[in-house]
């Protein structure tokens, strides 16, 4: 198990470090650094303590949820890298910024869902309760999406405040906001 558990830290740490420098890196600040991310930042920190801790602590855990978890933090990992391959030359504002936007994508991972960026977060730590088998761990999951989901709407809001309203609709009538639309309303 301490392999498994090796394993558990070094993706969870490869995520943050992924996340963390898109961050500072990826993402433009046309506004600076709004407070809504200074709160994400706070919950990251909380998050980060207990899924490190009850992965470190925990004992017994079940092999299949944990190698299910161990491919969840993968699938995160490669979500977020896809993610910023498509973005890299037409990088997105940062979280809570209040600037309208100046592109859509529709392409690579946003084909499928609207926030592929957060739905990679959003996999991270729900990676952690397969590791763990630790089901409380499940609020952690839904700490981090309420954030997720609001400021989401609040990009979809300055979408269809934008000059790409129309479009917008469509492409949202097509693909899910975090998970792939299994049934699109229009084919194009």
């Amino acid at each position: 198990m301490l392999v498994l558990k090796s394993c558990a830290l070094i993706l969870f740490t490869t995520c943050l470090i992924s996340f963390s420098w898109a961050g500072l890196a990826l993402f433009t600040r046309p506004n600076g650094i709004p407070n809504g991310v200074r709160i994400l930042s706070v919950l990251w920190t909380l998050l980060i303590v207990l899924q490190v801790s009850t992965i470190v602590l925990t004992e017994e855990t079940n092999l299949i949820l944990s190698l299910m978890g161990l491919s969840i933090y993968i699938s995160s990992l490669v979500l977020f890298w896809w993610t910023v391959k498509t973005t890299k030359d037409k990088p997105l504002s940062l979280c809570y910024s209040d600037d309208l936007p100046n592109h859509i994508f529709t392409t690579g991972p946003y084909k499928f869902i609207r926030n592929p960026f957060y739905t990679s977060y959003l996999l991270c730590v729900l990676a952690g309760v397969f590791v763990t088998n630790q089901l409380w761990l499940l609020i952690t999951v839904v700490v981090i999406f309420l954030p997720y989901y609001q400021v989401a709407r609040q990009e979809e809001a300055k979408f269809l405040a934008s000059s790409f309203a129309a479009d917008y609709k469509v492409y949202k009538e097509n693909t899910g906001m975090f998970l792939p639309k299994l049934w699109p309303q229009s084919q194009g």
